[in-house]
């Protein structure tokens, strides 16, 4: 007889009340009743001459219980062992089932927990915020209960309600800072590019475009020097350099002016002093540079200048050029005049009319009597320098061939020409004698006016810039409002018009700047060089002039507005399309100008993606169902129990009980709402509480008190009633933005936003977890003193998974600083009401004045090249390539793998290798890259190959991806 005591010693999984079967007890009775009645034919099985193999004694064995001979005692004997075999069976069971370590069974697990005071961790509903956008223009009260639905690829629908009264408002939908749509970065890197939006392909280089800063409505004018187009982009080269201050974000650029009109005045008519330019209405063309010419205007003293320089509508003098009536003025090359000699006696030319004046006769062959009253110049050199002294022409006779009366000082076919020369009018500096000295010919001017008009300019007013009001040719587009440019060249003056008066019968316009105009300085603005550019048809911006990437931190935002109904308090969603965090306004300002958030912005926030939706309201996963008759009460009966028999009861946060959570209905006892507790020990006798626990086939028992902990049930029929929600469980875990819109339309609310996934919903406990915390939790007796306890009353919290607590340092206080970092059920992260949930059920159980912090585990992440060598022959490749692949994502999941757990190559060779059909493997493991702010994990090798990986204590290392290759066992 075995002894079974001694068998079942300490160590031992599980209690092992049974050392055969029935078919080994049959043969064990067959041996002992062989012994006692040898005649006994079924008793007398024939045993092999030279012993049996275990195989063989096997199959002896099976064939002898198989055996069905019509004998009664063997079929008793038979049935006996079977009895033996069944009883055992259950003395196993029921051994194994009264001992908290091996009891397989949920109800019996639940009255050994009970035996510690623990309940079984009920499910948990999966919450997060959404974000209500309410339809434009209209504002109210979103009540409780509005549900939102995700119907997955496969299984039922997902249906979540919020759980709160909400004031909503459409202005409040979302927030944004302030100048998100305006990049704040220089308009131009190097002064003279412009890169702008857009293909622009009827801008033409050469003309003129005008700078608008939005802000301050300053203009900056620039010509265009070049232009290079792209498929999406146009880039300027201007001159000018562009101004500092002008910002992408703010300026508008002005260009491809549909109108280009002459300037017509007012402009300048004479000047006191030219100088040694010229500006030319017309092109110098036939002109150039030694050529003389001379420069009148109407009955002026003419100017003779020899050209020094001839370009475009531009001549340059070696001498300057004095006053001059720009009206009429021309230019004309300067004729010459062959003369004879000077008449005689020389020493009658002097005078006294006026004083130092000089007078000469000469004579020039032919007839130029038109000279006389005109002024003739010379070309003289004094001490290697050229000088044009002038000589004016009294009188110039002509006396013609066929004259027969003949004077003595007359030349028949010649023009005595008398000239007077006087030091101060002879258009040379200075006092030097410059009169006639045998001339061989003098210059004259041509018989009609230059070919070359003198140009004119606009006249400008007593601060250098031009006069308000230009006089123009008419044009047909341009209004008041329109942007102007007056271009000469490169030089340019700018303005907006505030009128513009046609006068139609002499086509001319009158344009009348917005204030001045506004120029760089630079030489006067001639006519005929000058077009004044304006209606301005293309408004460009800047390429990518709203990317504001303007970096936002910590927790002040100035926003572009902030609607009246905010409060401090609200809560808000912040955003930056890549991270989103739930807070609340924390602090308005006084003028309401900015808003202080309660917690920091997402990392990589920034001007241009911040989004703030402030008509937020938290959801959980559940569905409102009608209220139902839960019992009747009978005020004889102590702790009575009634049963809600639906699946998936929903549960909220609650850190008042030990579960963290609480059961989400509402029991009325004769319209007497009760309140639910976490346990009826701590009622009084009077006390209308009640308790909620699961049984094994998931559904709430709602039990009531016994009249000591908690009041009896008052008799009466039907008179417990219950509403509730329905929906909990790993399944209401969503991904961000599961939820669009409401699941029916509403009133108010438009669409919906989930930024955040859902998180906390958790099946209910497991044994295996059932096991571990109910132990746990006594120890810790619902108080946190230790390290551990903090670590053990986190994972009893029913949303999460995993928990491990840490001292941090104090700083510059006395207070202990307690940090426990958790990961919640399903493996995410806790939103965070969940975090400050958390926190206020550990401070409840705390000691007073501790500092707590809840925080995320990090998740690092690991891959795997695995080769598996099979036999193709005996085992379906894919079917083990599949089992292989689900065998890891099993082993290394962040359920199963805990914080701070070091990852070992030769798990992963135990989990590929104990997987059926594999003959043998390699395994090589790679870190995946960690998340930004994550120290990665520290990882030892030999010869190259990762043997283990260490990550941080507050970090979990899991798969994320195995690469399986499959070849062909061989040896």
């Amino acid at each position: 007889m075995t002894d079974l005591t001694r068998w079942n010693r300490a160590g031992l999984a599980r209690f092992d009340y049974l050392d055969g079967n029935a078919a080994l007890f049959l043969e064990r009775l067959r041996a002992g009743l062989a012994a006692q009645f040898p005649a006994w034919p079924p008793a007398q099985a024939a045993l092999p001459a030279g012993g049996e193999t275990a195989e063989q004694r096997r199959a002896r064995i099976e064939d002898l219980y198989a055996t069905d001979p019509d004998d009664m005692l063997w079929q008793l004997t038979r049935q006996f062992a079977r009895a033996c075999h069944v009883l055992g069976g259950h003395l196993d069971a029921y051994a194994n089932e009264a001992y908290l370590g091996t009891a397989s069974q949920w109800d019996n697990l639940r009255r050994l927990v009970a035996l510690l005071d623990y309940a079984p961790r009920p499910p948990a509903s999966a919450g997060t915020p959404l974000a209500l956008f309410v339809k434009a223009g209209l504002a109210g009260s979103v009540a409780a209960g509005l549900q939102v639905k995700y119907s997955p690829a496969k299984g039922s629908p997902v249906v979540f309600e919020t759980l709160a009264d909400l004031d909503a408002d459409s202005a409040c939908n979302t927030l944004y800072a302030r100048d998100r749509l305006r990049n704040p970065q220089a308009l131009s890197g190097d002064g003279h590019s412009l890169v702008l939006a857009g293909r622009l392909d009827k801008l033409k280089s050469g003309e003129p475009v005008v700078l608008e800063d939005e802000r301050s409505g300053a203009l900056s004018a620039h010509q265009v020097q070049g232009i290079l187009l792209g498929d999406e982009t146009t880039t300027l080269t201007v001159t000018p350099p562009v101004p500092a201050g002008y910002a992408k974000g703010w300026t508008r650029v002005h260009g491809q002016a549909r109108e280009k009109l002459a300037p017509l005045g007012p402009a300048t008519t004479g000047v006191d002093a030219v100088g040694h330019a010229l500006q030319l209405a017309v092109p110098a063309a036939g002109l150039a540079a030694g050529d003389i010419v001379v420069i009148a205007s109407g009955d002026d003293k003419p100017y003779y200048r020899r050209i020094k320089s001839a370009a475009g509508q531009r001549l340059v003098f070696h001498r300057p050029v004095g006053q001059l009536t720009l009206t009429g003025a021309t230019v004309a090359r300067a004729l010459t005049v062959p003369l004879s000699d000077l008449r005689e006696p020389p020493d009658g030319r002097t005078t006294e009319t006026p004083p130092g004046s000089v007078l000469d006769v000469v004579y020039a062959a032919g007839d130029w009597s038109r000279l006389a009253g005109l002024w003739l110049a010379d070309i003289r050199t004094v001490a290697g320098r050229e000088y044009l002294p002038m000589y004016r022409c009294l009188h110039a006779k002509y006396v013609p061939v066929t004259n027969t009366r003949i004077a003595a000082d007359e030349r028949p076919g010649y023009t005595a020409l008398t000239l007077t020369w006087h030091p101060d009018s002879d258009d040379v500096p200075g006092t030097a004698d410059l009169r006639l000295a045998n001339p061989q010919a003098l210059l004259a001017p041509p018989p009609t006016p230059g070919a070359w008009p003198v140009d004119r300019f606009l006249n400008k007013s007593a601060d250098g810039h031009l006069v308000r009001e230009l006089v123009t040719e008419a044009g047909k587009q341009t209004g008041a409002g329109d942007l102007a440019v007056l271009a000469k060249g490169n030089q340019l003056a700018w303005a907006r018009l505030a009128t513009v008066a046609l006068d139609l019968e002499h086509g001319e316009a009158t344009l009348g700047a917005a204030g001045t105009w506004q120029d760089r300085g630079g030489g006067p603005f001639f006519l005929a060089a000058s077009r004044l550019y304006s209606h301005f048809a293309l408004v460009a911006r800047a390429l990518g002039w709203q990317d504001n990437a303007t970096p936002l931190n910590g927790r002040r935002v100035v926003p572009e507005s902030l609607p009246a109904g905010l409060k401090a308090g609200r809560a808000v969603l912040a955003g930056n399309g890549t991270a989103t965090r739930e807070t609340v306004l924390a602090r308005l300002a006084p003028d309401r100008s900015w808003f202080d958030l309660g917690d920091d912005l997402p990392a990589g926030t920034t001007c241009g993606n911040l989004r703030i939706h402030a008509n937020v309201v938290a959801a959980g996963h559940g569905e409102s169902r009608p209220a139902r008759v839960l019992g009747s009460g009978d005020g004889t009966l102590s702790n009575q129990r009634f049963t809600l028999a639906v699946a998936d009861l929903a549960y909220v946060a609650d850190a008042g009980m030990s579960a963290g959570v609480r059961a989400a209905l509402a029991v009325t006892v004769a319209g007497e709402t009760w309140t639910q507790v976490a346990s009826l020990k701590d009622s009084g006798p009077s006390a209308a509480h009640y308790q909620v626990r699961v049984d094994q086939d998931g559904h709430a028992e709602v039990q009531f008190g016994d009249g000591r902990h908690g009041r009896r049930l008052p008799s009466g029929g039907n008179n417990v009633r219950v509403a509730f929600r329905q929906g909990a469980g790993a399944a209401g875990n969503l991904a961000a933005g599961s939820f669009a819109k409401p699941a029916k339309p509403h009133s108010l609310v438009e669409t919906v936003a989930q930024p955040i996934a859902a998180s906390g919903g958790a099946d209910r406990e497991a044994n295996a977890d059932l096991r571990v915390e109910a132990p746990a939790t006594l120890l810790a007796l619902d108080r946190a003193v230790s390290l551990a306890d903090y670590a053990k009353l986190a994972r009893g919290h029913a949303s999460v998974w995993q928990a491990r607590a840490f001292r941090r340092p104090p700083g510059l206080g006395q207070r202990e600083r307690i940090e426990v970092v958790v990961m919640a059920a399903g493996g995410g992260t806790l939103s965070a009401p969940l975090k400050q949930d958390l926190r206020d059920y550990l401070a409840a159980r705390a000691q007073p004045g501790v500092a707590l912090a809840v925080t995320d585990y990090q998740r690092l992440g690991f891959r795997l090249a695995v080769t598996l060598r099979v036999r193709s022959d005996a085992y379906d490749v894919q079917a083990v390539r599949e089992a292989v692949a689900d065998a890891l994502a099993a082993a290394f999941s962040e359920q199963v793998r805990q914080l701070g757990q070091v990852l070992y190559r030769g798990e992963v060779y135990q989990v590929v290798d104990g997987v059926a059909g594999v003959e043998n493997s390699d395994c090589a493991i790679a870190l995946s890259a960690a998340p930004a702010g994550a120290t990665p994990a520290r990882v030892a090798q030999v010869d190259g190959a990762a043997l283990t990986a260490t990550p941080g204590a507050g970090q979990c290392l899991v798969l994320d991806q195995a690469d399986i290759l499959v070849k062909e066992y061989g040896l």
